[in-house]
């Protein structure tokens, strides 16, 4: 969002006003719209036991230049960096490659393979996430345990196993639960029920579903059962943006691009790259607790048994891993194969 938005800014007439309708951001006047994309950047400031890295870009041909004022404002509102070089030269996939590698502290060291000197402009975007969970799993019970993958194989992945009070939510279709991370971040692990249709589920899943849902959630006691996993996902997003009703801006012949300034050249978007990376394990800060329970009897009064769930992860799961704070959901993905973490992998895609 922060990465388009950001393409939004040096864009002008038709193409604007398309980017700003796919985003969602054609009704927001200027002063709504920046508090937007600060809020959105909000849950990238610095905060404890908690890795949450997200670097945006606008790499621009030596052909073309950002004009100052649009310059100022992608580094000031976006956080971004805007580059001038020559895509053309032997060193420019690795320049880009290596500032990312920097801006991630080495967590996402490759993100484009090729460019191509003849584009305008490139945006780049990154994002890295390691959190601590607010209670940590026990590595000394994590046991080797049937999963079933979304093609169908059997394999047996490390199964990390915790029992406890977590914000709980069930119906016919799915279970779900949140399992918090210190800092204010939490991980929601949804599972649909055996024999559904992942497909349909993820063509349902608006923002309207996904905050009924929310609505939903309670305190309950349960086991939860889940593999431990990496998820290392890459995409170029051109044709899902075309799908949006972007496809003025990666059309040389039809881009309108006032924010740079070319002489006598087309300036277009050539591509968007987008990388993300997520670890899940038992990591966890040292955390000891007690709890007392005081149980008082009446006669007039009968207590409800505590309710009890078990959630055992053996098939492919959907994950969001969220800033409680902000509601902004940083990652959304589903894991078809916990053990599959090559970036071009068709299953194991965080988004």
């Amino acid at each position: 969002m922060l990465c388009l938005a950001m393409v939004h800014e040096v864009a002008s007439g038709e193409t604007r006003h398309a980017i700003a309708k796919a985003l969602e951001i054609a009704g927001l006047d200027p002063v709504d719209k920046e508090l937007a994309m600060a809020a959105l950047r909000a849950p990238f400031r610095w905060r404890e036991h908690v890795e949450v890295t997200g670097v945006n870009l606008l790499w621009c041909s030596e052909r073309v230049q950002v004009r100052p004022e649009h310059a100022a404002k992608l580094r000031d509102v976006y956080d971004a960096d805007v580059a001038t070089f020559d895509f053309g030269a032997a060193d420019a996939v690795p320049r880009i490659n290596a500032w990312v590698d920097e801006k991630t502290k080495g967590k996402i060291n490759n993100i484009v393979d090729v460019l191509s000197p003849l584009a305008s402009m490139v945006a780049v975007n990154a994002i890295y996430f390691k959190g601590r969970w607010m209670r940590p799993f026990e590595r000394k019970v994590t046991r080797d345990a049937l999963f079933t993958t979304a093609t169908g194989q059997k394999k047996q992945p490390p199964m990390m196993l915790q029992s406890g009070r977590y914000s709980y939510y069930e119906d016919r279709k799915l279970q779900a639960v949140v399992l918090p991370y210190e800092g204010g971040l939490a991980m929601y692990v949804i599972l649909l029920a055996a024999g559904s249709d992942a497909q349909q589920f993820q063509q349902s899943l608006d923002s309207g579903a996904w905050e009924s849902r929310l609505a939903r959630f309670e305190e309950a006691d349960g086991t939860i059962q889940i593999p431990r996993f990496k998820l290392d996902y890459r995409a170029q997003l051109e044709q899902a943006l075309k799908a949006l009703g972007m496809e003025r801006a990666f059309d040389p012949d039809r881009a309108e691009f006032d924010g740079v300034r070319a002489e006598h050249f087309p300036v277009w978007i050539d591509q968007v790259l987008h990388r993300a990376v997520a670890e899940v394990n038992e990591e966890g800060t040292e955390a000891t607790a007690a709890t007392a329970a005081l149980v008082c009897v009446s006669s007039a009064r009968i207590e409800r048994p505590p309710r009890l769930f078990q959630m055992i992860v053996d098939r492919p799961y959907f994950v969001v891993i969220r800033d409680e704070t902000t509601a902004t959901i940083l990652f959304m993905g589903w894991v078809g194969d916990p053990e599959c973490v090559q970036p071009s992998g068709s299953v194991c895609e965080l988004e």
